[in-house]
């Protein structure tokens, strides 16, 4: 229901005659989430209020905070995520991340896998708000596994990540779907999850494709259903020639 993800505002059209009528439209609702690891204030997210759990997987693991292993137990109390890990302590907020983030799966994709993900790139929340992005995992085989609205594209991500693992899917086996565009950050997001491949229906930006090919990771970009282009990785879609 997209509904649950919107609140209605007034306001006033004025069109270019100069006339004016007073509206209602919808807007997209954000929250703020407030995630602890052990106990100890880790970071705010501001976020579409549902999927608060998946949330705070997705970014631990997209973060290269914790691996999912490391995870033993989440609890979700309003606008409070709290996850426990069975690490001894807790990295800080701020820690570089390490120098080398690889995908060692050497999955390969039909080019109509692809192009399947067309179908899933827009929302019906998107329809009604303009004010969201949307993230997806699809299989080999170009079947939605999980879709993910969010009012930020790095949510959406967090969020399908952390729908991937709680279900238990092997993201090694599937693709990240995205309409957010691609810089390294969100690029390395993907990667630390051993996602091979990003597409989105926007354009990279180089730093994304530096990152994509350091990470062995395939990236396209202007994902249309009549053509791709492809920025790094083109061995992991099969082409004709």
């Amino acid at each position: 229901m997209p509904e649950r993800y919107t609140t209605p505002y007034p306001a006033k059209r004025i069109h270019s005659d100069g006339t004016a009528e007073d509206t209602e439209v919808l807007l997209a609702r954000e929250c703020p989430v407030k995630l602890f690891l052990d106990g100890k204030a880790f970071t705010t997210l501001f976020a579409s209020p549902f999927e608060l759990k998946e949330l705070a997987v997705g970014h631990l693991i997209t973060e290269g905070a914790v691996s999912y292993g490391e995870i033993a137990g989440t609890e979700v109390e309003g606008d409070e995520v709290h996850i426990l890990t069975q690490k001894k302590s807790s990295p800080p907020r701020n820690e570089t991340a390490p120098a080398e983030i690889y995908v060692e799966t050497n999955t390969v994709f039909d080019p109509e896998a692809i192009f399947a993900g067309t179908g899933h790139l827009e929302s019906e929340t998107y329809k009604l708000t303009r004010g969201t992005h949307l993230a997806a995992l699809i299989d080999r085989k170009g079947k939605l596994a999980v879709q993910i609205v969010d009012i930020g594209r790095h949510n959406a991500v967090d969020k399908a990540v952390g729908t991937a693992f709680l279900r238990g899917l092997d993201l090694s086996q599937h693709y990240m779907l995205s309409t957010g565009r691609q810089p390294a950050y969100m690029v390395t997001k993907a990667a630390r999850a051993g996602i091979p491949l990003v597409a989105t229906k926007a354009m990279p930006f180089d730093s994304g494709v530096k990152a994509a090919k350091k990470a062995n990771m395939c990236l396209v970009g202007q994902l249309r259903p009549e053509a791709m282009l492809v920025f790094a990785g083109e061995w992991r879609i099969k082409t004709t020639r």
